[in-house]
């Protein structure tokens, strides 16, 4: 179980940037943690669409290895994101 989730937290890392680049545009456009979780289950969408493309899945065979579904992988990505997405907009908004 812990290499499950470390493979995901491998993977996890590279988009984090992005993540954070993503969260804080919407902290300046609208800093409600509803339309944040919206846009981020959105972009996980693409996400998902994105690793079922035979071209990048044989890219990112690593997290298979360790028997870590597509669908496993993009709830568990979802999941760390909404977490961390939340707690910089609570965060936030303590000093606003």
């Amino acid at each position: 179980m812990l290499n499950k989730f470390r493979a995901i937290l491998y993977y996890y890392r590279p988009l984090a940037i992005w993540s954070f680049a993503v969260t804080l545009l919407l902290t300046v456009y609208n800093p409600g943690i509803v339309g944040a979780l919206l846009t981020k289950l959105f972009l996980m969408a693409l996400f998902w669409l994105m690793i079922n493309d035979k071209g990048i899945r044989k890219k990112l065979k690593f997290y298979k290895m360790v028997g870590v579904s597509n669908f496993r992988l993009v709830v568990m990505l979802y999941i760390i994101d909404c977490f961390l997405t939340c707690s910089f907009l609570l965060l936030i908004k303590g000093f606003i």
